[in-house]
């Protein structure tokens, strides 16, 4: 188990920008301040945000207190400990990932989410509530353990069930980020991936392993929380609820949540990380049946009159719902499209949401990418002036906002200060047509981004192969929160 757990190698293959390897190298990358308590000691006022903040697309964000010295949580399915009782659940409505692509899509009542977070020196706690109209199960086990009677292949994953899934990624690079499932009879089910699936052209060439590792047999490797990983379910009136505890650290008989590359330990919170991106879905079938047969002509008519359905064959016939969404791609492996987690001090201490400083130069590098991405995918080069490329490449559909993105190049390219390096001579970089894990050209997007006088700027990159970093420069203790403008 954890076999890239202080072995991994480095997912920056190259030079990272200094600007912000700089940044890094103050106080620990993501922000120490957060556990301070309260704000009076910060060096810089709130940014007064004004439309280049993009706060209309800013993503949703929860805080996430400390649990205090002997505070426990029991993992028994029931939210019933004095832990959980002391802060407030979610309360953004949920969507279908599909949504973007039907906005005047509004998801039932019956099936109203809303969750809880709480963190300590070991474990992540997440408590949740989910409404269910009928609360079934057929999938039991964890990871190399899972089975169910339905002879359907592959259908031993919790998500053949209704499920709730967990993403999680500490970095916010898009690396090394965790995806956990669990169904109502407390099969569970968890995965390393060192690249998104599925936008990514990922492999090494060598080890079975490289791009996704987790003891379940469906993927190569030996990776997983468990044993230390607890979980359990209850029924509840009008659905049901889970608990879980996952590790934060791994350890010889398991993995945790910071596994990944050299140095990710300054992603814990207990040494002053700030954020963590994390998204939660629910798998919903309309149907369940053991003839895979059925399966396509039958998820036909339901998408026919119902277009939010993901597909008509085994791994795509249910409705995925999300706490935060993704975007028109309707995939969940989109780490820079996740929600902020806010690691906040033990309760009584200020819990106020601080937007993260740095969601601009994050919004606008990670549509470069997709912009840039599909434009390869077509010519098999890159672009460093991508402003023409916008109509046909950055869409709805490619989870790009055209309007937002020529904003930022154009009316406020005095504040993003964006450059795009292109070399497309360069054959050693992940290549998008065709798609490979070698033998493509290169680029790579800065951005350094003013937040106006006197307070810090931000930099920021993304490569092709989705790398992206950002961070406040200087010392971000004094990083300042992103606020509406008055």
């Amino acid at each position: 188990r954890g076999a890239w757990r202080g072995v991994a190698a480095s997912p920056m293959p190259q030079e990272m920008d200094t600007d912000i390897l700089a940044a890094m190298q103050h106080q620990g990358h993501r922000g120490p301040h957060a556990h301070r308590e309260g704000d009076a000691d910060r060096a810089h006022a709130d940014v007064q945000c004004g439309p280049w903040c993009f706060l209309h697309a800013y993503p949703r964000q929860y805080v996430a207190n400390k649990l205090v010295c002997r505070q426990h949580i029991s993992i028994d399915g029931s939210l019933d400990d004095a832990a959980w009782h002391e802060i407030p659940f979610s309360t953004d409505t949920w969507e279908d990932i599909a949504q973007p692509l039907f906005p005047d899509f509004v998801l039932p009542n019956a099936y109203a989410t809303r969750f809880k977070v709480r963190w300590d020196e070991d474990f992540l706690y997440i408590g949740a509530e989910l409404g269910e109209p009928y609360v079934t199960g057929a999938v039991t086990g964890h990871n190399p353990t899972l089975s169910s009677p339905n002879p359907t292949s592959n259908s031993f994953v919790p998500y053949y069930d209704n499920d709730f899934e967990v993403f999680v990624d500490v970095s916010g690079s898009n690396y090394y980020y965790k995806e956990f499932e669990m169904s109502y009879l407390n099969a569970t089910y968890d995965v390393f991936w060192r690249v998104p699936d599925g936008s990514v052209p990922c492999s090494d060439g060598v080890t079975s392993a490289w791009c996704v590792n987790t003891s379940a047999t469906v993927y190569p490797g030996s990776w997983s929380m468990w044993p230390r990983l607890r979980t359990a379910t209850a029924k509840a009136e009008g659905g049901w609820t889970v608990e879980i505890a996952m590790p934060l650290r791994g350890s010889e008989s398991g993995g945790g949540l910071l596994d990944g590359g050299p140095g990710w330990e300054r992603f814990d919170p207990n040494s002053g990380a700030k954020y963590w991106l994390l998204d939660f879905s629910r798998a919903e079938h309309p149907f369940f049946t053991g003839n895979s047969s059925l399966l396509p002509p039958l998820c036909s008519l339901v998408k026919a009159s119902s277009p939010t359905l993901l597909g008509t064959d085994q791994w795509s016939c249910y409705y995925d719902y999300v706490w935060q969404s993704v975007g028109g791609t309707k995939y969940m492996h989109n780490p820079d499209q996740f929600g902020f987690l806010q690691f906040a001090p033990h309760l009584p201490h200020d819990t106020k949401l601080c937007r993260a400083v740095e969601w601009p130069a994050r919004y606008v590098l990670r549509q470069v990418w997709r912009v840039l991405t599909a434009y390869a995918a077509d010519s098999g080069r890159y672009a460093a002036d991508i402003v023409p490329l916008l109509p046909q490449y950055c869409t709805v559909g490619n989870s790009c906002n055209a309007t937002d993105l020529l904003e930022a190049l154009t009316t406020y390219a005095g504040v993003f200060n964006v450059r795009i390096v292109v070399d497309n001579s360069a054959t050693s970089c992940v290549s998008y047509k065709p798609k490979n894990y070698t033998g493509g050209p290169c680029f790579a997007a800065h951005a350094n981004v003013s937040l106006g006088e006197g307070r810090p700027r931000v930099a920021g990159s993304i490569r092709e192969d989705r790398y992206l970093e950002v961070a406040p420069l200087g010392d971000q203790r004094s990083a300042p929160c992103l606020v509406p403008e008055a």
